[in-house]
């Protein structure tokens, strides 16, 4: 079994993000001397501007609390839009995204497909979504970084697109970022799909009482990613990443240990 290595998303502070509480170097700063995790996991609301200068502000900083980056969410400039402008817009701005990740030494990238849930996907969608991965993965593929999307929202939740869509592309560094069992539907279907090829994981806090099958089943199919530590609810965020950081802390020391089932602590040590 490869090594479980573990990062917090910078996403799980977004709330104080907003309340102006935080930024990108606190945060870094935070995962050294708070939490105590060796990785990174930057979500571009921390990163207000893509200038170099700052970027490279940003790398010295992970260096200097020795954090990797294992990956870069990117929201924004998703593939998929109707108008035509928009979508060179995005792509302009995707490439600059990339040469960011390039300089922070990601591991991988996540950027979504775009689309509606419900709306099926058009062949000129497709056709395009197709040949942007690939530009995206041959500007990747140098620096070693995986790219590819997230099951999150849009026809990203969707199995039957994720399978036709990675199929098409038939790149080594194209990859997908797992948010654990988040499908619109056919759970099972994406699930397998998504763990034969996973880049990166977010582990939510809805998923803590099954995550265990999870990651033994990523971690027989060698996936060599971060387990990351994803809040959501905006309150309470140290404390409550914090349950959530010790809980997938006490998972993997269970699977480690080689303590059998899928059932959260005993279902909290039988509860007695």
């Amino acid at each position: 079994m490869s090594d479980m290595k573990i990062s917090v998303a910078s996403y799980s502070f977004h709330g104080l993000l907003g309340e102006g509480k935080i930024d990108i170097f606190g945060y870094l700063n935070m995962l050294k001397y708070r939490y105590r995790t060796n990785w990174a996991d930057i979500w571009t609301g921390f990163l207000p501007t893509l200038d170099e200068d700052f970027i490279r502000k940003v790398r010295r900083e992970l260096d200097r609390n020795e954090l990797g980056l294992a990956n870069l969410c990117v929201d924004g400039p998703h593939l998929w839009e109707n108008d035509p402008d928009k979508r060179a817009a995005h792509k302009k701005k995707m490439f600059e995204y990339i040469e960011a990740a390039k300089l922070l030494g990601a591991r991988s990238i996540r950027v979504d497909f775009g689309g509606t849930e419900g709306h099926t996907m058009p062949e000129e969608a497709f056709e395009y979504i197709v040949n942007t991965y690939r530009e995206y993965c041959a500007a990747c593929a140098d620096s070693g970084i995986k790219i590819g999307p997230e099951n999150h929202w849009g026809w990203d939740r969707v199995p039957e697109y994720l399978e036709k869509v990675k199929k098409a592309v038939d790149c080594p560094n194209y990859g997908h970022l797992y948010h654990f069992r988040n499908f619109f539907d056919e759970i099972e279907k994406g699930e397998e799909l998504c763990i034969s090829y996973a880049m990166h994981t977010h582990v939510h806090a809805g998923s803590v009482p099954y995550a265990k099958g999870v990651f033994e089943r990523l971690a027989a199919a060698g996936y060599d990613g971060t387990y990351s530590v994803e809040h959501h609810s905006g309150q309470l965020e140290y404390e409550r990443t914090a349950w959530q950081l010790a809980t997938v802390r006490g998972i993997i020391a269970e699977i480690k240990a080689g303590i059998e089932g899928d059932d959260y602590f005993g279902r909290i040590y039988s509860m007695k």
